[in-house]
């Protein structure tokens, strides 16, 4: 054996004196290319018999964590997992923070792969945001959350998001009451409930939180018929919603407004809207969640208690040439679904009720269709003065006379016609009654040359 020889580590009888008492050598610090140098040097030692120890490495995923946290094998954890909508996974990671700032002093985060938690903004309207964990696995030890410790993870699975806790061999349980308290949670302090909801539908179903602008009921001239069948409609979550409830009947309803472009239709859901929120949180439905994610609608409203749905213009996706397409179906699924449910309203506007397929307005799905007619000569009257200053001793009820026919809409545009020709000081009945009868407070086309 020569000197060299006796002063080799990875001999195989030579002793390590940097080691001394251990059975083989640890690994030295390889700079840059740690990862190809160890690979090198482990098949040079394996070559000459004496391998070397592999690196400790930190662990990837959050099983592999908490085995060696809990020291146990990884295979042998109690994992329960359930799925979640991109909305639902935000306002769990809202519960979670909330369970973190309680036990602040006691919990261990980490992020996936290494990387620390990940976290993204709930809005909470009102120029409000949060920020809550999205991509981030949570340690709660034994006697925080429950006498056991444990781990509630949340992440994304190729870009579908998922919650998942975690607990000890032969705890299966202390995992599924971990995520039932957090539906528990979010079900008795909901920070969207009550509010006024704007759903969109880019891509993804969104729910955010927004600012409608008030209308009230003084501001929109609509028979007493009309009226009546409203407060019917809304008795089912307010006055008469116990009794409904006691004797087993379901208290979710559905209304479709029908009526000509201008009568008010949504102008009176909006009235609906700005009268019930607070008592229930309204959601306000875009065009592409009425085409597309109309099912998923109806699962997240599930979480907001007593609930109106506001749907403008269904005519695009319950008409009778929609009848076979995947939009029209799904529509109807989701109409049906929103009737498993108790506490959820739907209101929806039609311009021609005549178009709509048969079994859009079949009862269960619309109990009630409620014509919005254009104004008689007293509402035309009602009307313009409305739109007409007071004060101006203007006879809204001789011009109400020679507009026979005219809608709400068109009402007011006599009146803003009137106004911007005239302005208030030169208001005359003469004058208004010219624009009523001339018609120019028509659209009509441009006449001419013009770029």
């Amino acid at each position: 054996m020569t000197a060299s020889d006796e002063r080799n580590p990875l001999h195989e009888n030579a002793p390590d004196p940097q080691h001394a008492g251990t059975d083989r050598p640890a690994w030295p610090d390889l700079g840059q290319h740690d990862d190809a140098a160890r690979a090198a040097v482990a098949g040079i030692a394996a070559l000459l018999g004496r391998p070397i120890p592999e690196k400790t490495t930190e662990p990837r995923t959050a099983s592999e964590w908490l085995a060696r946290t809990w020291d146990v094998h990884e295979a042998s954890l109690e994992t329960v997992s359930r799925p979640v909508s991109p909305v639902l996974h935000l306002l769990y990671g809202f519960v979670l923070g909330r369970w973190i700032a309680e036990h602040a002093d006691d919990v261990t985060q980490r992020g996936p792969d290494r990387r620390a938690p990940q976290m993204s903004r709930l809005d909470l309207g009102a120029g409000i945001g949060v920020t809550v964990p999205t991509a981030a696995t949570v340690l709660f030890p034994a006697g925080t959350r429950d006498e056991q410790p444990v781990a509630i993870e949340t992440g994304y699975h190729f870009g579908d998001p998922y919650l998942t806790a975690h607990a000890l061999p032969g705890h299966r349980e202390v995992a599924e009451r971990a995520l039932d308290a957090l539906s528990d949670d979010l079900a008795a302090d909901h920070p969207y409930r009550g509010r006024t909801l704007q759903a969109n539908g880019s891509g993804r179903l969104t729910i955010t939180p927004v600012t409608p602008t008030p209308q009230e009921r003084a501001d929109l001239v609509l028979p007493d018929d009309v009226w009546h069948e409203i407060g019917l409609f809304c008795a089912g979550v307010t006055t008469r919603r116990d009794t409904l409830r006691a004797l087993g009947h379901s208290t979710s309803r559905g209304l479709l407004l029908a009526g000509p472009p201008g009568v008010g239709k949504t102008k009176l859901a909006r009235v609906l809207a700005t009268e019930l929120a607070g008592t229930v949180t309204v959601v306000l439905v875009t065009a592409d969640v009425l085409r597309t994610w109309m099912t998923e609608l109806y699962e997240e409203v599930r979480t907001l208690g007593p609930c109106l749905v506001v749907l403008e213009e269904i005519d695009s996706v319950g008409g009778k040439e929609s009848r076979g397409s995947t939009s029209f179906g799904e529509f109807l699924d989701a109409l049906d679904g929103a009737r498993a449910t108790d506490d959820v309203l739907t209101v929806a506007t039609t311009n021609d009720p005549g178009a709509l397929d048969p079994a859009v307005k079949r009862p269960g799905r619309f109990d009630t269709v409620l014509e919005v007619p254009p104004p008689d000569a007293a509402g035309r009257e009602a009307i313009l003065r409305l739109y007409l200053p007071p004060g101006t001793g203007i006879d809204a009820g001789l011009i109400a006379s020679f507009l026979d026919g005219a809608t709400g809409a068109d009402l007011r545009e006599v009146a803003r016609r009137a106004l911007l020709e005239h302005g208030i000081d030169g208001l005359t009945t003469d004058r208004v009654l010219d624009i009523a009868t001339s018609g120019r407070w028509k659209p009509a086309a441009v006449v001419g040359n013009y770029l």
